[in-house]
This record gives structure tokens, sequence and C-alpha cells, in this order.
């Protein structure tokens, strides 16, 4: 049997006999991770950590976030009590489907005009074969044409209701392709599939009073850093990795597809002809003014969401009946949350300071030590403000001399 066909008990077996030490896993946990993947032999772990207080369009939600840095979850919550403090977050998203691509080669004597007098019944008879998705509120929209020599682009928007919806729009296009291949002047197909460009967008507000982030002084600060974020590639990419952060987790934690909302990102940012900061921030009178604009295409059903319990419990934290839209407008302002605890920190105190002061989880975490050990190893890490392995293993060395002296 080849590798891939295997249980994954036999696989684990294989890769032991080749001297490869595995962790231990539980059999029935081996096995439910089977059906998500291929080849599987283990699990990676990542701890949820919740964000308490989102305000979001007058709601508040708690929101879990799968990351493993500690100042990701620490700055979404700094960021959202301030935020809180000011009225919470105003969001609006706009999911009116997503965008499919069917690239079709023609003939020289292709007519344009009689093909595109046929996507009206294409339209109908596609939502009448998948009239499960039309029935939740979804089905083909619109279909639309451009030619270039012999080649026809055809650009086809899917609504996917609640769902993310990958593999039923790629399910739909193959069917349209088959249907467009038998018109006259239609050669060949090159490509039926869904694309992810930029289609369901969401716009996050938040509007704070100076007085609330420390004064006018601070607030400009923040502003004029935004203004270099809008015009150097540098600064940009790094400020949108730091709204990456919170929007990752929050994807992580509810099962959707952190690959393809990084990547319409990547297209947005630069949607302007040049890269520039997803987030603007501006001052007006006595308030911190700021917003983010972001693709997400995401959904609260399909893929591997229904099936996974660790993803059950992040739904169950968010609220059972949450749909698509609120999701959507949640993981923005996260973002955006994020974004403003950085830029904060990075007007007053810098960065690095609190970072370090989190990431001595890390360090401690690395450490050959029970439990207690390193939980007073930390506490030692943190009011000594000595953040390294070297000062890590010395400390735990006091420790362990300290709890000798306490016995004896």
């Amino acid at each position: 049997m080849k590798f891939y066909e295997l249980p994954p008990a036999k696989r684990r077996e294989l890769l032991k006999q080749q001297g490869i030490e595995l962790d231990v896993i539980d059999t029935e946990v081996l096995d439910e991770l089977n059906l998500l993947s291929e080849n599987v032999v283990g699990q990676l772990r990542l701890p949820v950590g919740i964000v308490q207080n989102l305000r979001v369009n007058g709601q508040n939600y708690q929101v879990p976030m799968a990351t493993e840095e500690p100042s990701v979850v620490a700055a979404a919550n700094h960021g959202a009590s301030i935020a809180a403090k000011a009225g919470g977050f105003i969001a609006e998203s706009h999911r009116d489907g997503i965008w499919g691509q069917i690239i079709l080669q023609v003939s020289e004597n292709f007519q344009a005009a009689k093909l595109q007098a046929f996507f009206p019944e294409l339209i109908k008879l596609t939502n009448n074969k998948f009239a499960s998705l039309v029935n939740h509120g979804g089905g083909v929209k619109t279909i639309t044409a451009k030619q270039e020599a012999e080649l026809l682009f055809l650009k086809i928007l899917v609504d996917p209701a609640e769902a993310m919806g990958a593999n039923k729009v790629n399910s739909i296009l193959e069917y349209m392709a088959a249907k467009l291949a038998a018109c006259p002047g239609i050669e060949q197909k090159l490509f039926a599939i869904l694309s992810n460009y930029p289609s369901q967008i969401t716009k996050v507000k938040v509007e704070v009073p100076v007085a609330i982030i420390g004064g006018r002084k601070t607030a400009q600060k923040i502003a004029l850093l935004s203004k270099i974020g809008q015009t150097d590639p540098m600064r940009a990419v790094t400020n949108n990795k730091g709204i990456m952060n919170g929007i990752d987790a929050v994807l992580l934690a509810t099962g959707n597809d952190t690959r393809a909302v990084a990547a319409a990102c990547g297209v947005w940012s630069s949607s302007s002809g040049s890269y520039t900061s997803l987030s603007e921030w501006i001052v007006q009178e006595d308030k911190l003014i700021g917003q983010l604009s972001v693709p997400l295409l995401i959904g609260t059903v399909g893929g591997s969401i229904n099936s996974r319990k660790d993803i059950k419990q992040s739904y169950r934290i968010l609220g059972r009946n949450i749909t698509s839209n609120q999701l959507a407008d949640i993981i923005a302002a996260i973002g955006l949350a994020n974004n403003l605890a950085a830029l904060l920190a990075i007007a007053t105190q810098g960065i690095q300071k609190g970072h370090m002061k989190l990431q001595a989880r890390n360090i401690v975490a690395s450490l050959k030590a029970t439990s207690q050990e390193q939980i007073a190893v930390l506490q030692k890490l943190v009011s000594s403000k000595k953040y390294s392995q070297a000062a890590a293993r010395e400390f735990l060395q006091e420790v362990r001399k300290e709890n000798n002296a306490s016995r004896n």
C-alpha cells in the first residue's frame, strides 16, 4: 500500500522505524484528524485565548483567538477595551459573493454577443442545478465577459450564502464551463476556478476621544505613524502584519481559510497602484479616528467547520447563531483593535517592552521544570526585566535552591 493509503497508526510506525521520535497522541484523536487531511501522522496544537469585551455595532462579543503569541491576544484585548470606552467599533460587511473565473480559447470567427445572450439562460440552468445553495440565499448572480485576442475571460459572481463556498463555487464553475464549451466558436476551456481576488469587503471604524489614550499629542503621533504607513511600504507591510496577527488568529479559531484572506489582503493593499497600509488613523478635533478596510472571504459553515469539535467550541464562545456578516465585522474589528494597541505602544513606551514581558512565557515554557517552578521563574524574569534563556536557567537554579532551603 502507498503511504497515503495506510491508516495513520501504520504511517507512524514507518516513521518510528526511520528513527523519528513521535509525540504520543490519542488513537481516537488521530483517527478524527485523519478524516480532515492527507498523510496524517500527528497534531499541532495552538492555545485559544479570549478577547473578553469586543463591542461591535452596539453588541458585545467574546472572541476566540488561536495563536501561540501572547502579545497578540493582549493587544487585541487592550485595543478592544479602549474602543469599548469610546462606544465600540462600527462595522459594515458587503458580502455580495465570490469571484469565479472561466477562461476559454475561442476561434477567429467567435461572436461574443451571441454567447452573452446565452448568459441569462446559463445562470438559470446553473441555479436550478445547485438549487440547495439558492434555497439558502445564494447562487450565481452575474456573468461578465472580456475578450483579448483568442482568449475570453469570464468573471462570475457567486453568492455562497453563509459558507466559505470554495468547493461549491468550483463545482458551479465546472458545470458552467461544460455548458459553455458546447457553444459555437469555443475551442477549449483553459480553466474554471474561483478567484481569491477581493470581493467580500468589510469596513470598520472607531472614534476614540484623545483623553482616553493620553492626550492629543499621543493621538497626533499615532496619526503621523499611520501617515507614514500610507506612503512607505517598509512601514506599511509591518503595520499590516500586526493587523493580520489579530485577523489570522480569529480565522484559525473559527475554521476559516487564512491563506485566502492573506492573499486577498495582499492585493487589496496594492489596489491603489502602490503597497500601502490597510488602516488609516487621523485626528479630528478631540478624537482619534481609525478605519480599516479588508477583504474577508469567510463563512460560518462549510469546510471543516462542522466536523471539528475545537472549532465548534469557538462558535459557542462567539454565539451559536452568529452570521457570516457578523463574524466578518468581528474579525475586522479585532484587526483594528490590534493595530490601535500596537500604534499606541509605539507612540508611547515602545513596542518591545510589553512584547518581551509577554514573550517571557515562551522562554519559560521551554525549561525542563515543573509548572510551579516555571511560574516562579516567570515572576523573576518579569521583575528583573531580563528576558533570555540564560537568565531563565539561572533563575531556575535559584528557585530550586530556595525550594530546597525551605524544605530543610
